[in-house]
């Protein structure tokens, strides 16, 4: 598999993610995460910014600093160095392997491509804010001051942090894995687990 997915990016953030462990139960996982909205922060720990996050204050209100934004340049470059043709390729090619990986973490009845369908539309669909945004402290993190943003989707509001630049790249980037890969629109996810 890391011979395969070398052919998919010649960044280097991207090849240090190869030397993970487990890389399908990996890649599964972590598409099976982004269908349902849940951070994949685990899968992705390789591709963490080494700053940390940090706000600027706006008429009496903080707001996320535009160094906060610029701490995901490095994983928007990555995920922007992926060559979508390599990634169809090496899908198809694993496709047996991954779906058989994704079927064990309690989907037994489900489609591969249902779920990365399901992920690469809820890249693509999340919201995208050109604005400032007010955050506030709480319990030792800052949240969304809009009740509207601080109620999305983990992975939503993740997309929101990397800033609107970052958002739209992986967006375009999904919207071209997708066509790539071919997936119905509205592909069957599967069951529930049990």
């Amino acid at each position: 598999m890391r011979s395969l997915l070398e052919s998919v990016s010649p960044n280097a953030l991207f090849r240090r993610g190869l030397a993970e462990d487990d890389l399908v139960r990996r890649w599964v996982i972590l598409t099976d995460n982004l269908a349902e909205g849940v951070s994949p922060r685990q899968q992705l720990g390789f591709l963490a910014p080494s700053r940390s996050f940090s706000v600027a204050a706006r008429g009496g209100s903080n707001v996320i600093a535009l160094s906060s934004y610029h701490r995901y340049d490095d994983f928007a470059a990555a995920v922007t160095s992926v060559d979508v043709q390599a990634v169809a390729k090496v899908y198809r090619e694993l496709h047996p392997v991954l779906e058989g990986a994704y079927r064990a973490l309690g989907y037994p009845n489900a489609s591969l491509d249902g779920v990365t369908a399901r992920a690469l539309r809820r890249i693509e669909g999340a919201p995208v804010k050109d604005e400032e945004l007010v955050v506030q402290a709480k319990g030792g993190i800052y949240v969304f001051a809009d009740p509207r943003l601080e109620g999305l989707g983990q992975v939503e509001k993740h997309l929101l942090r990397m800033g609107p630049r970052n958002t739209r790249l992986l967006q375009a980037k999904a919207r071209e894995i997708s066509q790539a890969l071919r997936l119905p629109a509205e592909a069957n996810a599967g069951t529930p687990r049990r």
